[in-house]
């Protein structure tokens, strides 16, 4: 990379810095190291330069639609559409339209572009995602599923692995079956609720997860080997734990398990610690007063975090209807931010547990969300864990919200616990009108 730059960066220093080639290289450049801003300044400054080429104009709403920009990616590619004249162009274009349209959970606008995108690129694995997602997100299972697949191998967070030139598992039950973790912690929890149906379908089942999972998972999951390997570069397994017939990615699992609504059990399905359980129900039960855990953020730079986080300060409303204790679920130490609200605002009991949080066994989390009354959150890794064991959850959603909340309000089809409230479209959050629901729960 660093010196396909160096070529690119002396055509523009020596020769035209307004090279169109020379611009979209580096846009490309820096998009591939993640770069998103200095990426978009060279998508923009080529359709400044060529503004008749149409792949400029998809470039740029590619870039905008990294930035989070959408109503500009909007323009960028409503430009580019009246100058496509080329079947491969036309692929090009709706193929980011309908990602840059998934992204904002536009899920009405996305489906139909995603097959248009597909028309012309029947064989990309990117265009069969959007579709996939575009889908799901509205609850067509069967069609969604073996398209969300289609990515599975071209990128980190939906690897394609093999642990001994074993196939990708279709479907066929019997076989000695390797299934491995995919995404963040929360989608491992959220797919975790498909396991059962797959040991039932199989001889045998060896799950490869991350580390923090695997305490929980052997417990929760008796009749599945568990292995925290997920990160591991060379494994230590059981010699016959390594013999499989096939693997299969676990968000792969739902192409054989979740294809109508009544497929999804509902019911919980991860058993925390009862001993670490009994510990947080000791310490809770002695504060006389509801206990509610609350975190304000999640996400990171590539799942739109920016989009989903609270400061405390917004969330006054709903301390304020409940004399409670409020307990921290943020996985990132928050003493500091805690420390500075509760100067101004003392008369809000919030406290964080590092030990219940900060650490790395999610059963020590699992084990204190037991113990807690209820859960308010940002969409992040906790309110799957709420899912997963049952715990009362109020989870706040984005207008750009992902697939698996789906389109409307109320409870998730995945875990009926956890209840989804959206923001609203003028990007205000209910918080206030949610605070009154909150007090005449706890009333």
């Amino acid at each position: 990379m660093d010196e396909a730059w160096s070529i690119v960066d002396r055509v523009l220093s020596y020769d035209d810095p307004s090279f169109p080639l020379a611009l979209a290289l580096g846009s490309k450049i820096w998009f591939k190291q993640k770069k998103h801003s200095v990426a978009y300044q060279f998508a923009r400054r080529l359709a400044d330069v060529d503004p008749g080429n149409s792949y400029a104009w998809s470039n740029l709403g590619m870039e905008a639609e990294q930035l989070y920009r959408f109503d500009e990616a909007d323009r960028a590619f409503q430009k580019a559409a009246g100058l496509a004249n080329t079947d491969h162009a036309k692929g090009v274009l709706y193929m980011q339209w309908a990602c840059m349209l998934v992204n904002a959970g536009r899920w009405d606008d996305a489906e139909p572009m995603a097959r248009r995108s597909l028309k012309y690129s029947p064989n990309s694995g990117k265009a069969q995602g959007n579709l996939g997602l575009a889908c799901l997100a509205v609850g067509n299972w069967r069609e969604g599923w073996p398209l969300y697949n289609g990515v599975i191998g071209m990128d980190a967070s939906r690897r394609l692995h093999q642990y001994g030139g074993e196939p990708q598992w279709d479907g066929t039950p019997g076989k000695r079956l390797i299934v491995y973790g995919e995404q963040g912690l929360g989608d491992e929890i959220s797919f975790a609720s498909m396991l059962p149906d797959v040991v039932r379908m199989s001889k045998r089942v060896v799950l490869d997860c991350s580390p923090k999972l695997a305490g929980l998972f052997r417990r929760s999951f008796p009749d599945v080997t568990v292995y925290g390997t997920r990160w591991d570069k060379a494994l230590t397994w059981d010699v016959n734990d390594r013999e499989a017939d096939a693997s299969i990615s676990i968000g792969a699992i739902g192409q054989w398990t979740r294809n109508q609504d009544s497929d999804f059990p509902g019911e919980p399905y991860l058993v925390p610690d009862p001993d670490r359980v009994d510990m947080w129900r000791s310490l809770f039960a002695k504060q006389g007063k509801p206990v509610i855990g609350i975190a304000w953020s999640g996400g990171v730079p590539w799942t739109a975090d920016r989009y989903r986080r609270w400061s405390l300060d917004d969330l006054l409303p709903v301390f304020r209807a409940v004399d409670a204790v409020w307990i921290s679920l943020e996985y990132k130490d928050a003493a500091k931010e805690i420390a500075e609200f509760r100067s101004r605002h003392p008369e809000v009991d919030l406290r964080q547990y590092s030990f219940g949080t900060l650490t790395q066994d999610y059963d020590d989390t699992a084990a204190m969300v037991t113990a807690l009354d209820h859960v308010v959150a940002m969409q992040t890794t906790v309110i799957h864990l709420c899912g997963a064991i049952g715990k009362s959850c109020d989870v706040f959603v984005n207008k750009h919200g992902q697939w698996r909340y789906g389109t409307r309000n109320g409870p998730m089809i995945w875990y009926p616990s956890v209840y989804v409230r959206r923001q609203l479209a003028d990007g205000s959050w209910p918080l206030a009108e949610y605070a009154e629901t909150l007090k005449a729960r706890f009333r």
